[in-house]
């Protein structure tokens, strides 16, 4: 393929991908088609060693694992990269060569975008291209994270869908 097929040549996002849900898929599916190389910060378990109900999400090689084999069927595996990040930052900061953030629609995350481009402003980078990505819904109309999920209020799809 052309390398003007893509709209930019390296896109990154991050997250903790417990659960592996269909908004995460999103992400990914989205990242594949506006990047011609994709970055994917997996959050370490040290990172997350400080997050309420930590004992009940995945190990970052179980979350890894399922990133991968996702990859492997829906996506170009050879134009990912799978990294691990222990800061919110997750080195966008200080990374040369970003051309373009992907974010959930979550004020939290979407804040922790524009803070990452000041950082990179502030360090003499080229800031990057935030792209957000409106959360997929639960069938309650509510956005589908991995906290409902392993809280019962949504089902993954090996039991009911969302």
């Amino acid at each position: 393929m052309q390398d003007d097929h893509w709209m930019y040549n390296t896109v990154v996002f991050a997250g903790t991908f417990d659960r592996l849900h269909e908004g995460h898929k999103h992400i990914m599916r989205t990242a594949f088609k506006l990047g011609r190389k994709v970055g994917i910060g997996l959050t370490t378990d040290k990172m997350l060693s400080s997050k309420s109900q930590r004992e009940s999400i995945q190990s970052y090689e179980e979350r890894h694992r399922e990133i991968e084999k996702f990859l492997r069927e829906e996506c170009d595996v050879d134009r990912a990269s799978i990294f691990p990040i222990d800061t919110k930052e997750g080195g966008g900061d200080t990374l040369e060569i970003l051309d373009a953030l992907i974010v959930s629609d979550e004020i939290g995350v979407v804040q922790n975008a524009f803070d990452i481009n000041q950082l990179r402003i502030n360090n003499g980078l080229r800031r990057f291209h935030i792209v957000i990505i409106p959360m997929v819904r639960s069938l309650d109309g509510r956005p589908l994270s991995s906290s409902r999920i392993r809280a019962g209020e949504v089902f993954d799809e090996e039991n009911l869908i969302y």
